[in-house]
């Protein structure tokens, strides 16, 4: 349980993928890496209703050990998702909104062996992601989804609630057309470019993550 600030100014939260890292996607690196396609098909089956997240979870899965034509263990994954590097700003930037009394909150439909390291690297209060599932460290189709794309509003809202926080107090930077329904529900929507149409449904776009404390000096009214 969260400490509660007694000066709190608000809720930050960051998208993961290609907001807090320069890769846009971790399923898409791991798709790479083991010689799978990311298929866009999967993707528009959830979009309209049809499959689960968790489906989809399966899906990505099986066609990485399909292609892999082996079993992946869990050290391969880590393997693959350490190319991806944290923005080296990130850290800095989450360490001086937290001592302007934000909490700070990561929020990813990525995976969990990626988030979380993120997460330690810039030193956020809230990390939330999807998990993997591993049998005896052995990669299996399945996990636990805790962020399906398309509840993110209402797992914000959620989180900002428990900790006394209104929709109107969060500040919400993502990158993709996947945050474009977070961006109509809070506060402060930042995406961070290259953010293809998701740019013109935010309030403010940056392509460096110093420029969000800049932001949010010129809208004090806002928190």
């Amino acid at each position: 349980m969260l400490e509660v600030l007694e000066e709190m100014r608000g809720l930050v939260f960051f998208d993961c993928d290609g907001v807090l890292t320069r890769d846009d996607s971790s399923w898409r690196v791991l798709h790479e890496y083991f010689g799978s396609r990311d298929n866009t098909y999967f993707a528009q089956l959830y979009k309209r209703g049809i499959i689960s997240y968790l489906d989809w979870m399966k899906i990505d899965v099986a066609l990485m050990i399909h292609s892999y034509g082996k079993p992946i263990r869990r050290e391969e994954v880590v393997k693959a998702l350490s190319s991806i590097e944290v923005r080296p700003e990130a850290s800095l930037v989450v360490k001086e909104l937290k001592r302007r009394g934000f909490y700070v909150g990561v929020i990813s439909s990525g995976v969990d062996l990626l988030v979380k390291r993120v997460c330690r690297e810039v030193g956020s209060d809230i990390c939330l992601y999807n998990e993997l599932m591993f049998v005896n460290d052995e990669l299996v189709p399945g996990g636990k989804p805790w962020v399906p794309l398309h509840l993110k509003p209402y797992i914000i809202e959620k989180t900002a609630s428990s900790l006394g926080v209104g929709l109107r107090d969060v500040v919400y930077v993502g990158d993709s057309s996947w945050d474009i329904q977070v961006f109509e529900k809070v506060g402060l929507s930042i995406a961070v470019e290259p953010c293809g149409e998701a740019c013109s449904y935010a309030d403010h776009t940056v392509k460096n993550l110093w420029e969000i404390l800049g932001i949010l000096e010129k809208r004090p009214q806002l928190f």
